[in-house]
């Protein structure tokens, strides 16, 4: 068996979601309404008075330039587990000089230890080991200037897990 006991993948994007669709609707508008197109303000009036009227190129559009952001614009993860008392993420991610949008990648292990390590005492409640692991998180995202963490899943579960029994079942599987 292992001796890392993992708990949870965090995944990290290229750029938060609001970004990425912000630059998706001016690439969607700037190829159906060109801004050197004397007709783009009459096109543009008649897809206001029609709104179905770009539906097929819309789409088209939207998974030329990658489709949804949740899945496609991932470019790593931050594999969380326990390493003795400390909370430590490994970190794989795509391995090229200029991140861009695309979508063929593949994911590599990057380091053993993205951010420094958080110590846990022994006798944590489940509050202070989530809140390490939180703690961590954003040790993690000062390591990843100018990428998105997305930690909303684990902040959204994190309340309702026993993170007491989990970490002293991860310290009694090492010895």
């Amino acid at each position: 068996m292992s001796p890392h006991h993992f708990f949870y993948d965090i995944p990290v994007y290229r750029l938060p979601a609001k970004k990425y669709y912000a630059e998706m609707d001016q690439y969607i508008d700037t190829v159906l309404f060109p801004p050197d197109d004397p007709f783009s303000g009459a096109l543009r009036e008649m897809e206001r008075k029609n709104q179905n009227a770009n539906v097929a190129i819309r789409d088209h559009l939207y998974q030329s330039f990658g489709g949804p952001w949740q899945f496609n614009e991932t470019i790593g993860f931050i594999r969380l587990h326990f390493f003795g008392s400390q909370i430590r993420g490994e970190y794989f991610a795509v391995k090229r000089k200029r991140i861009v949008r695309t979508r063929n990648k593949t994911l590599l292990f990057q380091t053993w230890k993205l951010a420094p390590e958080i110590d846990v005492p022994i006798d944590a409640t489940s509050d202070v080991i989530f809140n390490a692991v939180l703690e961590y998180l954003s040790y993690c995202r000062k390591e990843l200037k100018g990428r998105h963490v997305d930690s909303a899943l684990l902040e959204a579960i994190g309340p309702y897990v026993d993170w007491r029994r989990l970490f002293v079942d991860s310290l009694r599987r090492k010895s």
